[in-house]
């Protein structure tokens, strides 16, 4: 499938964007990290005492340092037993297209570098933007720094779609473009949804996202939706009758069903997912930061990490907060029973794929990911399970096991060298001393850089 080359106006939009703020990658080196505690993902445990050797972005080779040996010409970084472990994936990701709102000349390539800071090397987008592909392209090519860009195109909504022609049309325009997922949103009806669902198997084109109300999730199950985003449709699936109150159905994600949920219908619709083959992206931070304003509104706005949201955009979300108080008993519950629920469908061996929802409400992209894993340890996930959920799990979603995902001769070198083992604590995620993209090694003074540079342009707003 070729992707169709993008007008002249968005070809001068893209360079404008990009020319004054993007970050260029360092070159590619051959590397050997000696003395590792490397955790390669492929299977549990970490293998102490090793040497990971990066060859043109790639892991060459891997093996107890007494054995093996660094090349003449490789860079050499001594671990000294720190921790060795793959790149995580942001299953959902908000790739801000240029001059959005609330947001500063560069917004774009800040997140790009934010997330590569706190180790995310894989970003899937789910809001995307004509100028995506092309972006996707660059960061493939290296010229921009940032993750690999899997993307979706525009979102299929009841806004945004008012006809079942013409989500036809639209499901075969951004097949023919070379988005590589249609993003599923919510409004749409079921009659619309199913033409979607007809013309993506015609086009070869997968789909994911939220569950409209009018579709229910038996349906998107059974359609073969391949992700379930924000537990979308699970608490209408938990209640008898969810149009015995139209209201509740229809408000955010579901709350108002929360009091006529029934428990025990969980193992069974846990059981539908697995057997449907869905992943589940969960984004628990999105609604835990709903839960911090309605609890501690003051510890929420001073998070350390707040200093890289622009000032902007970190007004418009506390204004999205601001009647989270008034709901704070009922928030909290919705939080317990998605907790419990997703611990259910992780039971029930449902893909559980990291996804934290960045840039969104108050979740700042790259550091909303290390507060999503410790939600999914909440949950009942083990560490070494929640770090699968960004690592393996995506691999295997993607079909591309092997070759990004775990630390294995061939695979791609996306690498996070931490000072703590997040096996022990799954808050050791954040001691990171280096992060290398596709063989591009970043070390902690160039990320300390980088990130100086953004937080001081902001407060300068």
């Amino acid at each position: 499938m070729t992707t169709k080359l993008p007008s002249l106006a968005l070809t001068i939009l893209l360079l404008t964007f990009t020319a004054a703020h993007a970050v260029e990658p360092p070159p590619a080196r051959d590397m050997a990290f000696v003395n590792a505690r490397v955790l390669t993902m492929a299977e549990p445990g970490v293998l102490d005492s090793h040497t990971v050797i990066v060859r043109d972005g790639r892991i060459h080779a891997i093996g107890p340092s007494t054995e093996l040996a660094p090349g003449a010409n490789d860079v050499v970084i001594e671990a000294a037993g720190r921790i060795l472990m793959p790149g995580l994936a942001e299953m959902h990701a908000h790739v801000p297209a240029p001059q959005g709102p609330n947001q500063p000349q560069g917004y774009t390539e800040d997140v790009l570098l934010l997330w590569v800071a706190n180790g995310v090397t894989l970003a899937r987008g789910m809001l995307g933007h004509s100028l995506h592909l092309e972006l996707r392209e660059r960061l493939d090519q290296h010229a921009v720094l940032g993750p690999r860009l899997i993307t979706s195109g525009p979102s299929f909504s009841g806004q945004s779609v008012n006809a079942v022609d013409e989500a036809r049309r639209r499901v075969a325009a951004q097949a023919e473009a070379g988005y590589d997922f249609l993003k599923i949103h919510r409004g749409l009806t079921r009659e619309q949804y199913d033409a979607i669902v007809d013309a993506a198997a015609e086009a070869g084109i997968a789909l994911a996202g939220h569950v409209p109300v009018d579709v229910g999730l038996a349906r998107a199950l059974e359609a073969g939706q391949e992700t379930v985003d924000h537990l979308d449709g699970y608490i209408h699936a938990l209640v008898a009758d969810p149009d015995a109150d139209p209201d509740a159905a229809r408000s955010f994600f579901g709350i108002g069903l929360v009091p006529h949920v029934q428990r025990d219908a969980m193992a069974s619709v846990a059981a539908e997912t697995r057997a449907s083959g869905a992943a589940i992206v969960p984004t628990e931070t999105l609604f835990e930061n709903f839960q911090a304003a309605a609890e501690d509104i003051d510890g929420l706005v001073e998070r350390p990490e707040n200093v890289y949201l622009p000032p902007a955009l970190k007004d418009a979300y506390l204004e999205r907060l601001q009647d989270a108080g008034a709901m704070a008993e009922l928030v909290a519950e919705f939080l317990d029973l998605r907790k419990e629920l997703l611990g259910a469908l992780h039971r029930a061996g449902v893909p559980i794929l990291l996804g934290s929802d960045s840039p969104q409400i108050m979740n700042v992209p790259g550091f909303a990911i290390h507060r999503e894993l410790e939600a999914m340890v909440a949950a009942g996930l083990s560490p070494f399970a929640a770090l699968e959920s960004g690592t393996t799990a995506p691999a295997r979603y993607f079909g591309a096991e092997g070759r990004y995902g775990s630390i294995v001769p061939g695979a791609e070198a996306d690498l996070i060298l931490l000072r703590d083992d997040p096996l022990e604590d799954i808050g050791n995620t954040r001691s990171i001393d280096g992060v290398m993209v596709r063989g591009r090694w970043l070390d902690r003074a160039f990320l300390d850089a980088e990130l100086t540079r953004i937080r001081e342009r902001y407060a300068a707003l």
